[in-house]
């Protein structure tokens, strides 16, 4: 073997299998299909070139494996390019792998029988083929996205090409049939040569555009991650304007009558709550593929204004027929169903707010709509006096209690809610407290009236109190359901 074949073997076993190191970061990153390729390719080149470099010291009989893991080195670019092109190469892979086993076979018997030019035929059609085909493959790829790599893949494809064509000629015009792949010309010598950096600089540039693919997608990711915190902000402010709302519609009021109150809560909710509801709709389509907690949230926030619209039905009824819609209704379960935002509301405004201990079932006739906006509204007076007239020294808090107690021989469930701040004022406490009057400014008196005559369409009653260590307390007395009380 001359000295000039001893360098190109080792030097080009040595790169690719350099290069085969470089792939490791990127297989741990990428454990399918596509790690697998980026490092099985070079590996299959610097492992052809080691077992040429072995044979004339070993076996000839290695030249048959040398040759046709170099022809699987230059086949595998154009199966990995599919692979980013997301086609099926599975029929492709098998009835290559086939004629590559065939050949693989007449090429030992051609080393046994045959000539060197056949050999050479054999092994540099493989070569051009899996040149061209790559240089097919490379050009769909870089009609999907343009790459710089790309386009140098395919010049290095072609330019494979034509050395191999050029070497062919040259073996079949001046060279005797008895030739040994070892003492070929230096002219011979030196067109492999270039070969090998062809093939070296298709390995280079697909190892290359695979990191310039990975920077796309971490920058799509980002991208991704990035609009996904927006939404999550958009709709974080979303649910505090709706749980304010809820608070505005609880707390509604007019001057006049009650009908006139049904009239101007149905003109003034009707736009946002139709609003609201197409705005939900569509962030729950622009966001039906990501976090399956964000879609939660939002079919979280369209049962919401569902609710509202509820409430807001019921109130008409109540206002034009004037008679609720009676139901059985679980009290405890009412009041979880509106604790989240009751929370958010009070969370906003500083003020803490103790939830009621775990209860059984608390089953009574009432509406379930019009339950929660009472609590809406006392819960929101309360908040509003701790606003402005908070005990010094203490935090505000607000603190609800469900009991049962037995009132005119009959059982009720009672709701219990206090608060720290300064309490309610003595003509409030009076017999005569149901006038419209109010402890605010700008309030109108309509809110504990209200409350007063649904809980009365219940056969319940209001009560209103201090406590003796300060602050007010509220109790909501509604008649327990016979279906709960059998002795009843």
């Amino acid at each position: 073997m001359t000295y000039y074949n001893e360098i190109y073997f080792a030097l080009f076993g040595t790169m690719f299998g350099m290069l085969t190191i470089s792939t490791i970061p990127y297989y741990r990153n990428n454990s399918g299909a596509e790690g697998y390729w980026l490092s099985g390719i070079p590996l299959a080149g610097g492992l052809s070139y080691f077992l040429f470099l072995l044979a004339p010291h070993v076996h000839r009989g290695l030249l048959t494996p040398a040759n046709f893991i170099l022809v699987a080195f230059t086949l595998g670019p154009a199966f990995l390019m599919r692979h980013w092109l997301g086609k099926d190469s599975r029929k492709a892979l098998f009835f290559i792998a086939i004629l590559w086993g065939f050949s693989a076979a007449f090429f030992e018997y051609l080393r046994l029988h045959g000539n060197f030019q056949q050999r050479v035929l054999l092994v540099v059609a493989w070569l051009v083929a899996a040149c061209i085909w790559t240089c097919i493959e490379a050009h769909s790829l870089y009609q999907q996205r343009k790459s710089f790599y790309i386009l140098a893949l395919i010049a290095s494809a072609l330019l494979g090409v034509i050395v191999s064509v050029m070497r062919l000629i040259l073996i079949f015009s001046d060279t005797p049939s008895n030739i040994n792949l070892y003492e070929e010309p230096f002219l011979q010598i030196m067109l492999r040569f270039v070969l090998g950096v062809c093939l070296m600089f298709i390995s280079v540039f697909l190892i290359t555009h695979a990191n310039e693919r990975l920077h796309w997608i971490n920058f799509s990711i980002q991208q991704a991650k990035d609009k996904s915190e927006s939404m999550n902000e958009e709709l974080t402010q979303l649910v505090r304007e709706r749980d304010h709302m809820l608070m505005i519609n609880s707390r509604f009021s007019t001057v006049s009558s009650l009908a006139m109150f049904n009239s101007a809560i149905v003109h003034e909710l009707s736009q946002p709550l139709a609003a609201l509801n197409l705005t939900l709709q569509e962030a729950q389509w622009r966001t039906k593929t990501a976090d399956p907690s964000l879609q939660t949230s939002i079919e979280y926030s369209v049962s919401l204004v569902q609710k509202i619209g509820q409430m807001n039905h019921s109130l008409r009824n109540l206002m034009m027929a004037q008679k609720p819609d009676f139901e059985t209704v679980a009290l405890d379960s009412c009041l979880q169903d509106i604790l989240p935002i009751l929370q958010n509301e009070a969370s906003r405004r500083h003020v803490l707010l103790g939830t009621p201990p775990a209860s059984g079932p608390l089953p009574v006739i009432a509406n379930k709509v019009m339950f929660e906006r009472i609590v809406f509204n006392l819960v929101a007076n309360a908040m509003d006096a701790l606003s402005s007239n908070a005990t010094p020294g203490q935090k505000p808090h607000i603190g609800m209690a469900f009991t049962q107690e037995i009132r005119r021989d009959q059982d009720h469930v009672v709701l219990t809610v206090t608060d720290n701040g300064p309490g309610f004022p003595k003509h409030l406490l009076s017999s005569d407290w149901l006038h419209f009057q109010s402890t605010k400014e700008t309030g109108m008196g309509v809110g504990l009236i209200l409350c007063h005559y649904i809980l009365s369409t219940w056969r319940g009653e209001l009560v209103l109190a201090n406590q003796p260590s300060g602050g007010a307390l509220v109790q909501l007395w509604i008649p327990l359901s016979k279906q709960a009380n059998p002795a009843a």
